[in-house]
């Protein structure tokens, strides 16, 4: 028998009472698995020996009633800005976490009675059903909904927070069951006769303990993000207009820029880095070049990989050749904030027309360069030079006009130097959160499915 310990970074509260061991199929001769009807299991696309020992199929109104939601009359004032909490699904779009903690709305008495609805206990699981399907949280108080959820109310026998990872595996289960042109909807009758795989109670609450353990140490590095975030913002604005501290006591103010150190000077952009100073067409051989369009910046300084193609099959605004320490700042759409740092560029790295790219010339730092590209006014300015509805962007040239104080080539390093560091620790931050990720969704598939057991036995 394999055994095996599931940990996060704030994990080990939980998981150190739990290992999980992976059962061997058992040979000739063992306990039989209880036998299960074919039709659930094909629903549940398994077969019989994939049904954990120990666990059953059920439907998912065997375990928890199934409770729709509705909305009061919105011409009747009286209905509404009562002491019941009344929830839309778009309050679990813009949630973090699992836990829905209150409402933007609330109904009265008269307003629940009216739309015939009722107060679901704290612990059920909000399931969103209509339009935006499959996403679910846990009250933490009383609540009502509207008629896009069909919420679970757990029967005994039933751990709520399984029951919301188990709901929370079955997203795409739920979408292929949506009905409707309009609006996709998933039916209350649709959703009780979901199929789920039901362990023990006791194993679901040892389940529950170690994917809650990772989703908490998930939640610990988006903290450690923020917070570094928000350092990196305080920092950039204090180095970049007022230098390192106790270097400078002399300051003079600057139209467009503001006040900077008296003896730093104030620079174009375009004076400092070359504007595309490369370009790119395609030869007489074939070649493979490695190209980045501008979705290849997935958030502001992350650039994905890029996609390797034959030169003859390049697109048309395959256009600019990158070098290591260039600078992307994409000219479509810049309230996007499409900018980034490609520090080791590899051979034949080709961008797209609607980026911008920034080489710093000599005897400027271009980590200094990249850190004002990522500031706020720099973005402010390209807002305000925007122009166009239907296809917003900015011109090469109006990336070239930015104005900012640019110190001694010394301070230029050493400000990059710190704000570089403070990048660092972010990007560690951000690898760390996709460990995590990848792990929560690894294990929660593993446990959920039996396939890897979790020993209840205390240590």
């Amino acid at each position: 028998m394999d055994h095996g310990v599931v940990s996060g970074a704030r994990g080990r509260r939980a998981t150190s009472r739990y290992t999980v061991r992976v059962r061997r199929d058992r040979g000739p001769g063992t306990r039989s698995r209880p036998r299960v009807p074919r039709a659930r299991l094909h629903e549940l696309r398994i077969d019989a020996t994939q049904v954990p020992e120990g666990w059953r199929i059920a439907r998912l109104g065997q375990v928890a009633e199934v409770v729709g939601g509705s909305t009061p009359s919105r011409a009747r004032p009286e209905f509404w800005g009562g002491d019941i909490p009344w929830v839309v699904p778009s309050e679990l779009t813009e949630l973090a976490g699992r836990y829905l903690q209150g409402s933007r709305e609330s109904i009265t008495i008269d307003g629940l009675e009216s739309a015939g609805l009722r107060v679901l206990p704290a612990g059920s699981i909000l399931l969103t059903t209509r339009a935006t399907i499959g996403l679910v949280a846990i009250n933490t108080l009383p609540i009502s909904t509207n008629q896009g959820f069909q919420s679970l109310v757990r029967r005994n026998g039933t751990e709520s927070l399984w029951l919301y990872y188990c709901i929370s595996s079955k997203r795409r289960e739920l979408e292929r069951r949506g009905a409707g042109s309009t609006f996709r909807e998933v039916s209350r009758d649709s959703v009780r006769a979901l199929p789920i795989l039901l362990p023990p109670l006791a194993e679901q609450r040892a389940i529950a303990a170690v994917l809650d353990s990772i989703d908490e140490a998930i939640e610990s590095a988006d903290e450690v993000i923020a917070a570094t975030e928000r350092l990196r913002d305080a920092l950039l604005h204090e180095l970049l207009t007022r230098g390192l501290p106790g270097q400078h006591s002399e300051w003079k103010e600057v139209p467009g820029v503001g006040t900077i150190p008296a003896s730093w000077q104030a620079v174009r952009l375009g004076d400092v880095c070359g504007i595309n100073p490369c370009s790119w067409s395609l030869g007489s051989e074939s070649e493979t070049i490695r190209y980045l369009d501008l979705t290849a910046v997935v958030a502001p300084g992350e650039v994905a990989e890029p996609r390797e193609i034959n030169s003859d099959r390049a697109p048309s605004r395959a256009r600019r050749r990158v070098a290591s320490g260039d600078i992307l700042v994409s000219t479509v759409r810049p309230n996007l904030r499409g900018f980034a740092r490609i520090r080791e560029a590899p051979a034949n790295l080709i961008a797209s027309s609607g980026f911008a790219v920034l080489s710093a010339w000599q005897g400027v730092s271009g980590s200094y360069a990249y850190q004002h590209v990522m500031s706020a006014p720099f973005a402010s300015h390209l807002e305000k030079a925007t122009t166009g509805q239907a296809y917003p962007a900015v011109r090469p040239d109006d990336v070239a006009s930015y104005t900012f104080g640019l110190p001694t080539p010394e301070e230029q390093t050493a400000i990059a130097e710190v704000l570089d560091s403070v990048d660092a620790s972010i990007e560690r931050a951000r690898e760390e959160r996709a460990v995590l990720l990848a792990a929560a969704k690894s294990v929660a598939d593993a446990l959920l499915s039996g396939r890897v057991r979790v020993d209840q036995r205390r240590k």
